[in-house]
């Protein structure tokens, strides 16, 4: 709990040196926000080949000793300690890396056989459940220096071609309706967009899925 903290007020203070204070609470304060969950069947993944990257990016999976042993380097440190903190949570990560600087990572909560429960907090109020060899994909993170050149498309197609080698068959995942940008990226990878929800949150609480007075989703 201490280490999540630190890691969250790290990450006010790098957002302010960046100006970018109104983005974080964009993120952190919202009512009725519309997510799109979305699904896809990883048989129908589109080519690598379809996002190439440079010769000098590669994709990668971040395994523990990456991060505690810090070999990999990020460019803000907010982003380090949340990777450690996803990893200390359970959670896999992939990254398409510079030799050892991080260009950008997604994670996902996945196994292939998972116990009774859900394997990611969202599941619950986006209503998605994932089975036995299913994953659910989330916080996608990309260099600032590095946006507009198609990386975003690249690392998460990427992530579920390695997730599909590894015997995964379907992936979930979500994005935010007035996120412009994730909408390009996942209408782009073909993903099935399923039932929209609403949600509300206040600072670092947890997303609150929106009902009426008839307890239907919103």
């Amino acid at each position: 709990m201490i280490k999540y903290c630190i890691m969250r007020i790290v990450q006010v203070v790098e957002t302010m040196k960046l100006n970018s204070i109104r983005k974080l609470l964009r993120e952190i304060i919202y009512l009725d926000r519309e997510a799109v969950p979305v699904e896809m069947d990883l048989s129908t993944l589109r080519p690598l080949e379809d996002f190439m990257r440079q010769q000098d990016e590669k994709l990668i999976e971040i395994k523990p000793e990456m991060i505690y042993q810090r070999t990999l380097t990020y460019p803000i440190k907010s982003r380090y300690l949340k990777a450690e903190n996803y990893l200390n949570n359970g959670y896999r990560g992939f990254a398409m890396v510079n030799a050892d600087a991080v260009s950008g990572d997604i994670w996902c909560a996945a196994s292939t056989n998972p116990k009774d429960g859900l394997m990611h907090p969202d599941e619950s109020w986006l209503n998605i459940r994932c089975g036995k060899s299913e994953a659910y994909t989330f916080d996608m993170y990309v260099n600032p220096g590095k946006r507009g050149s198609n990386l975003a498309a690249a690392l998460q197609n990427g992530a579920l071609h390695e997730l599909r080698k590894q015997g995964f068959t379907k992936a979930y995942g979500f994005f935010w309706a007035d996120n412009i940008a994730a909408l390009w990226v996942h209408r782009t990878l073909r993903w099935k967009e399923l039932k929209r929800v609403k949600a509300s949150r206040f600072i670092f609480s947890k997303k609150l899925r929106v009902r009426t007075k008839t307890g239907c989703v919103a």
